[in-house]
């Protein structure tokens, strides 16, 4: 058994803001579409349903990059705390590469 004594907060935060940036991106996607299908439903008066759609595939990478990176970073901090008081995770590697002799 290996054990994580400790995570590295800047690196859990970069990686979660970026992992939390490619889900906001594809969300955004996601909400431009449905929103600019309902504004062509609704007709003329509904064209800041419309704009607002198409800039959810922008707005939605930044605001979800940085609360991934504000909550990775707290992630990692609060790991780390509670690692220190009780152990750290245990996890089982193994070398499937190895040849058997």
């Amino acid at each position: 058994m290996v054990k994580i004594e400790k995570i590295g907060v800047s690196s859990a935060a970069k990686i979660y803001g970026l992992t939390l940036g490619v889900l906001g991106f594809v969300l955004g996607i996601f909400y431009a579409i449905f929103l600019s299908a309902f504004s062509g439903l609704l007709g003329g008066s509904s064209m800041n349903l419309g704009a607002m759609g198409l800039i959810m595939p922008i707005v939605f990478p930044i605001m979800y990059g940085i609360i991934g990176f504000v909550v990775g970073a707290l992630g990692a901090v609060i790991y780390n705390f509670v690692a220190s008081k009780i152990g750290g995770l245990e996890i089982q590697l193994s070398k499937d590469d190895e040849i058997p002799l």
